[in-house]
């Protein structure tokens, strides 16, 4: 039958995309985790604009690789995680959050989810402040985390977006045990600030 070669022509032409959508998305998710890392070590800005724009090619080459609908899924831990690493940047060097309008190539709960994960980095930001005694941080970090709770606590729509309900629980959590540890932290900054006072006296 003639159709066969089609057939297997067409088969194997869309297990070959897939492979090459498979590399490229590791690939992502790798080099966005490796600047997530660099971030948290970094206390200026580096060439981390730079990093994050040849990510940002690499989606969208991602995105147009996607010519078959079963494939579009594979597009959204790479999204994900470039939406994470590009408001973890913005927000320790920038002072905002990225909005959704500058970024036409992120699907739309790709960029909830995204931001959801950021939650847990700014926690990581939090803690390190608090080993330098940086109050002023802590709390502008922690006022980050509350307004990305509050604005992932928008949306319920929790058949049309997978793993919203987990995300906004985790988020919660993180919330939650976060303030309990800047409250400790304040009052053993207090705490130490009224021995050093009570030492001074004598």
């Amino acid at each position: 039958m003639e159709e066969v070669e089609y057939l297997i022509n067409y088969l194997a032409n869309k297990d070959s995309v897939r492979e090459e959508i498979l590399k490229l998305s590791r690939e992502i998710v790798r080099d966005c985790s490796m600047l997530i890392r660099k971030i948290h070590k970094s206390d200026k800005e580096e060439n981390f604009e730079d990093k994050l724009k040849e990510i940002e090619e690499k989606i969208k080459k991602l995105n147009s690789m996607a010519t078959f609908p079963e494939f579009v899924g594979y597009l959204s831990t790479p999204q994900q995680e470039f939406v994470e690493a590009l408001a973890l940047y913005m927000i320790k060097f920038k002072n905002k959050i990225p909005k959704f309008k500058d970024l036409d190539f992120i699907k739309e709960e790709n960029y909830i989810l995204g931001l959801s994960d950021v939650i847990g980095e700014l926690r990581r930001e939090v803690l390190e402040s608090m080993k330098n005694d940086d109050l002023s941080e802590v709390e502008r970090y922690f006022k980050f985390m509350e307004t990305l709770y509050d604005f992932l606590m928008n949306f319920d729509y929790y058949y049309v977006v997978d793993n919203l309900r987990r995300k906004q629980d985790i988020c919660r959590g993180i919330l939650e045990k976060t303030h309990g540890d800047i409250v400790t932290f304040i009052e053993n900054l207090k705490l130490r600030e009224d021995l050093k006072n009570v030492k001074n006296l004598k």
